[in-house]
């Protein structure tokens, strides 16, 4: 008797079945699209607060109390050990000062805005345009290309510049 209660619980088990004595069983279909578990992906998010934190030169017990969560769950955020809410990402960029695309590795890193044009600039700016007005169409691709090269800016396709003219 003992043993067909033990089948029967497990049948019921099996199936997804609740009774008051266990816990319904997710079928393996829904227990990979809920799964909750943290992946390698979490650990390169939390390596990147890391890097940050410390870069800003904050504890992480300041920027927990920052974020509003305990020393130990910004542990387990850093170390990969638990996943991190987008609105808990945002919380965190804000307190370290960066965007929180730079956390989740889609943008480069940030650059340095530009410096602010003082009168000299501008007159050599102004002079500039002037010259590259008068050049012909196929010399500008020529001078934005290496502007470009100068600056370390990434260089347009072919196809594009001929588009754009």
């Amino acid at each position: 008797m003992l043993s067909d209660t033990k089948f029967s619980l497990r049948m019921q088990n099996q199936a997804g079945v609740s009774n008051k004595n266990s816990a319904p069983v997710a079928s393996p279909s829904e227990s990979s699209l809920n799964n909750r578990s943290a992946t390698s992906a979490d650990a390169t998010v939390g390596e990147r607060i890391k890097k940050f934190r410390r870069a800003a030169g904050h504890t992480q017990k300041q920027v927990a109390d920052l974020v509003g969560v305990t020393g130990a769950q910004f542990h387990r955020y850093e170390t990969g050990t638990t996943r991190v809410a987008a609105s808990r990402l945002m919380a965190i960029a804000k307190a370290l000062g960066i965007r929180p695309e730079q956390l989740i590795g889609t943008v480069a890193e940030a650059a340095p805005p530009p410096a602010l044009l003082d009168s000299t600039s501008t007159d050599a700016l102004v002079e500039l345009v002037e010259v590259y007005s008068s050049v012909d169409a196929r010399r500008r691709s020529a001078l934005l290309a290496f502007a470009r090269a100068v600056a370390g800016l990434p260089q347009e396709h072919p196809q594009e510049a001929a588009a754009a003219e």
